[in-house]
């Protein structure tokens, strides 16, 4: 079995000591450093409100043939629910407070009530 020199050991084993003591390098020398662009001075201001108000006059007018927004419809209202009371008579100046329910304007009481025919009856 052949013995490794003393000298060669030594080398060996401070080499990755000698690494670890290194300090590490700075970040900017390791990636590249990038600084946002620079300010546009004040005096550009006034060519950039005529390039606001191009802007503004272009997005007013609608571009030549193209359609107007079609606006949305208008949702139709409901048609009120008749209301019956316990007999069948029809009861008027009832409103639709929720499902199952109905409010008296006239008195402001509410009212549970069941589908029946073709509207809804008042349960006592």
């Amino acid at each position: 079995m052949k013995r490794i020199p003393l000298l060669l050991l030594a080398m060996l084993a401070t080499t990755p000591a000698m690494a670890q003591l290194k300090p590490a390098p700075p970040p900017t020398q390791t990636r590249p450093v990038s600084l946002p662009p620079p300010s546009k001075p004040a005096s550009d201001a006034s060519g950039q409100a005529a390039d606001n108000e191009r802007l503004r006059e272009r997005l007013e007018r609608p571009a030549p043939g193209s359609r107007p927004a079609a606006k949305p419809a208008a949702k139709p209202q409901p048609a009120p629910v008749p209301v019956y009371d316990h007999d069948g008579r029809r009861l008027n100046g009832m409103r639709q407070a929720g499902p199952g329910r109905v409010m008296d304007t006239r008195t402001g009481r509410y009212h549970d009530t069941v589908p029946s025919g073709d509207g809804v009856r008042i349960v006592r």
